[in-house]
């Protein structure tokens, strides 16, 4: 009868085979959370565009925020009414040189700094956006790190045959 022998590995193949499988445990973990966190940051995104297409006075504490620290409306405020020069009496003067009496300026009734909020909105979520796709990509292609290795393994054997 024949006697089967079994060849057992030597010690430093197993713990290079351990170490190994798990490198890449570890890949495929951290592009898992990688994907899932992409994936809740995408949604995010959405849910938050939606909002503010339904409710879009939910931008004003945001425009409110850009006056705050640019004084933007303030500035062109200020520029539109540089037609206009003041006396010391009050009195303004018209480039015309005719005076008028002195009235408390009305606040602008355009404000810029609402369209520059929508527009840094925007452009932040499509930031935020990116950057989740870019999440969402990488954790796939970590989470798949052992078949992109096999595909590519089996390429370079058939390159190598094929010479």
């Amino acid at each position: 009868m024949p006697r089967f022998e079994f060849k057992q590995d030597p010690p430093d193949a197993d713990w290079l085979t351990r170490g190994d499988r798990l490198f890449n445990l570890a890949v495929r973990g951290l592009g898992l959370v990688l994907l899932v966190t992409g994936l809740i940051v995408a949604l995010t995104v959405i849910v938050s565009a939606w909002s503010l297409f339904e409710d879009p006075t939910r931008i004003e504490n945001f425009a409110r925020a850009v006056e705050r620290g640019s004084n933007l409306d303030l500035t062109l405020s200020k520029v539109a009414r540089s037609g206009q020069l003041e006396l010391d009496g009050g009195d303004r003067v018209t480039p015309a040189g005719t005076a008028s009496p002195a009235a408390p300026v009305p606040a602008p009734s355009f404000r810029f700094s609402y369209f520059a909020a929508w527009l840094l909105a925007l452009l932040l979520l499509l930031l935020i956006g990116r950057l989740a796709i870019a999440a969402v990509r990488t954790g796939g292609e970590l989470a798949l790190y052992d078949v992109e290795l096999r595909r590519l393994g089996r390429a370079l054997v058939r390159e190598r045959a094929s010479q």
